[in-house]
């Protein structure tokens, strides 16, 4: 009797693993659009997204299988701290099925203040994935990482501490990775090189990869490649990987995403590479455009002062002004003109990293002199409201 008490005690642990797995895969696509409707989360512009997949997947262990895919994730973005929650299902060509769940979170802090070049990040990442099979990984990061940002160039440097394991080992793995990186901007081109070297049981695997990303018009483009050497002759972990996606964008909200190459495989979970090709659409609340580490002029708005006094826009020559804005779903909504001349944004903006545009008099748009702007993603410019949480932040 103790025995069949032992089995159905792993059978309700597991079954337990298996839900909580499924709900963190599935958690992004059914509370993502709940979120938008908040004020309170609206106001600090989260963003779901949610892809559906068709995949032909070469692990480095098996013949290559067909996998239709449902990935999601929900993100929210403030100008010190960033968070994601990402899931997914995968099913396999007779080979069952797989669910992945992983959270991000990171802060950022500005020892020199705001306006200062240097920004020290502490990150922490956790992902979990589950076989039909029944096969497990489980794999947790924390970093600690110092940046350095001009307008147009970057870099940073730092390390970090992670433990991994899954059900073909007995004891976890633990590694250290001491990291460094630089990237630049030009336009709508990022490039980003990075090197980490693994320590995984008193061995070293060092690592080095490369990315590229293009924003242009309807279209984001992105190409990456890497190499692994390590010195031990016996490793078999010796490899290079390369790969792109591009991203064709409908609307502001749907995209065809085509995707391929080679990834490469994962020394803490002891997980194969492969060769992979996808087509898929992606639908999301609003299109990513990342922000900008450094932008012309930079305004940080403290949110005391906004909800004391409000922030107010020069459109000069105007009779109306009306702002859309990623805070409001990107709809027209009317400016009330203050005394001084200006004209005030709606009150209520909680702390975050806002993109809007003016539409004055009816006819045509225009972001206002002194606040920065960056690219809209299709030809033309949107200014940025930044505004802290903190009271070290100023107003123009």
């Amino acid at each position: 009797m103790s025995g069949a008490r032992d089995i159905d005690q792993r059978g309700t642990r597991r079954g337990a693993r298996v839900a909580a797995t499924a709900i963190l895969a599935i958690l992004p696509v059914l509370v993502g659009p709940l979120f938008d409707g908040g004020s309170v989360l609206a106001a600090q512009a989260p963003r779901w997204e949610v892809d559906v997949n068709a995949s032909r997947i070469r692990y480095d262990t098996a013949a290559a299988l067909n996998a239709p895919s449902v990935t999601s994730l929900l993100e929210w973005r403030r100008p010190s701290l960033f968070a994601r929650l990402s899931g997914g299902v995968t099913g396999f060509e007779g080979s069952g099925w797989s669910i992945q769940g992983r959270g991000d979170v990171a802060r950022w802090l500005a020892p020199f203040g705001a306006a200062g070049p240097a920004r020290v990040e502490i990150a922490a990442m956790g992902a979990a994935s589950r076989h039909s099979f029944g096969f497990e990984s489980f794999v947790g990061r924390t970093d600690l990482r110092l940046h350095a940002a001009g307008r147009e160039y970057g870099g940073w440097i730092g390390a970090g501490l992670a433990v991994a394991r899954n059900s073909f080992d007995s004891a976890a793995v633990r590694g250290f990775l001491p990291t460094a990186g630089v990237w630049a901007r030009r336009g709508p081109v990022r490039a980003t090189a990075s090197y980490v070297h693994t320590r995984v049981a008193g061995r070293a695997h060092p690592e080095a990869n490369a990315v590229l990303v293009l924003s242009r018009g309807l279209l984001d483009l992105s190409l990456y490649g890497g190499f692994r050497r390590s010195p031990f002759e016996s490793s078999g972990l010796d490899e290079s990987w390369v790969g792109g996606a591009a991203t064709l964008w409908v609307n502001e909200t749907a995209a065809v995403v085509l995707s391929g190459g080679r990834y490469s495989s994962d020394v803490l979970q002891d997980l194969p590479g492969g060769d992979f090709i996808s087509i898929g659409v992606r639908l999301t609340s609003r299109r990513e455009r990342p922000i900008p580490a450094r932008v012309p002029t930079p305004i940080v708005y403290a949110v005391e002062d906004v909800r004391e006094r409000g922030i107010i826009l020069g459109v000069p020559d105007a009779d109306r002004v009306e702002i859309a804005g990623d805070f409001n779903g990107w709809t027209l909504q009317p400016l009330e003109r203050h005394s001084s001349g200006g004209w005030v944004v709606p009150a209520g903006l909680e702390p975050g990293v806002y993109r809007f545009n003016l539409r004055v008099d009816g006819e045509r748009w225009t972001v206002p002199e002194g606040v920065p702007q960056v690219d809209d993603g299709f030809g033309g410019r949107v200014g940025l409201l930044i505004i802290s949480g903190g009271a070290e932040s100023s107003r123009p």
